[in-house]
């Protein structure tokens, strides 16, 4: 008898980690519940089934039945539409755990960010880490990630951003520590935490530390793009970024990017990686490998 292919439910599913993680899954035969607020857009497969899940809402846990896994990478941001947010990213998390362990999944992977850190400034450090707290780190697995290489999410916005403009808005002089992961080795170590029962918080980046000033620069070389950086101090930004705020005239950033950016810290995760077993690629290796961005 063939051996049963796992099943695992996946908040966030239309988003750019959530999507890229929904094929991964399901190429490799798994079966996915790809959770998403507007099913009908979507198109079921034979390995993928979509759900209709709102994280700040009641949800029928039924879609959780003969699930063997969750990955949690809903989230809902912060603005003027969602004033509620850090309290319902909360409760909503709650109802997903109270599912799991209703129907006995074996694993809850929930997604978070270096950024969560007790000095973080932003609402979306501080909400990430205390969705943190929910969890129980002896079962279950937070992925503490660093900047996701990828075509899509942050780095696309970014590419995009220097494409039209060929210039980049450099920041407290580019100086902010970054790491990253492509995207590809973070869905290899997600299928690794699960199956092998990896539980614990994990940072999961190369351990590698860029300034962002060489993150722009790496960047620009892969679009085959020559940027011009325009210095801007803080507390200038903090101001536009205030006035735009005012005048509800929308930007492409906000003070809570800007609360982001400055409080970015390094952390040596080698140890971190070697309990996982595996090794992955540094910012140049992940922008050879990221097809599209460069289109």
């Amino acid at each position: 008898m063939a051996a049963k292919h796992p099943t695992v439910v996946i908040t966030g599913a239309s988003g750019f980690l959530g999507s890229n993680l929904t094929t991964y899954f399901a190429d490799k035969d798994w079966k996915v519940v790809a959770l998403v607020r507007s099913p009908s857009k979507y198109t079921s497969t034979n390995n993928i089934r979509y759900e209709a899940f709102d994280l700040a809402k009641p949800f029928d846990d039924a879609v959780f039945k003969g699930a063997d896994y969750l990955v949690h990478a809903a989230y809902i941001k912060f603005d003027r539409e969602h004033p509620d947010a850090f309290q319902q990213n909360l409760e909503g998390t709650k109802r997903l755990l109270a599912a799991s362990r209703k129907h006995k999944l074996k694993q809850n992977l929930f997604m978070s960010t270096m950024s969560a850190h007790e000095a973080g400034m932003s609402i979306y450090a501080k909400q990430k880490l205390a969705v943190e707290s929910l969890f129980d780190q002896k079962n279950d697995t937070i992925f503490s990630s660093g900047l996701i290489i990828g075509n899509g999410g942050l780095v696309k916005q970014m590419a995009d951003f220097m494409k039209t403009k060929g210039m980049v808005p450099l920041i407290g002089g580019g100086k902010q520590p970054l790491q990253v992961i492509g995207i590809y080795d973070l869905e290899r170590l997600i299928e690794l935490a699960l199956t092998k029962g990896k539980s614990g918080k994990f940072t999961t980046a190369n351990p590698t530390v860029y300034q962002y000033k060489e993150f722009y620069s790496s960047l620009g070389k892969h679009l085959d793009i020559s940027l011009k950086f325009v210095p801007m101090p803080y507390f200038a930004l903090a101001t536009i970024l205030g006035i735009a705020d005012l005048l509800h005239v929308k930007l492409s950033a906000s003070k809570e990017n800007l609360d982001g950016l400055k409080f970015l810290v390094a952390v040596d995760n080698r140890e971190d990686l070697e309990r996982l077993g595996v090794a992955v690629d540094d910012l140049p290796t992940a922008l050879s490998k990221t097809e599209g961005i460069a289109g």
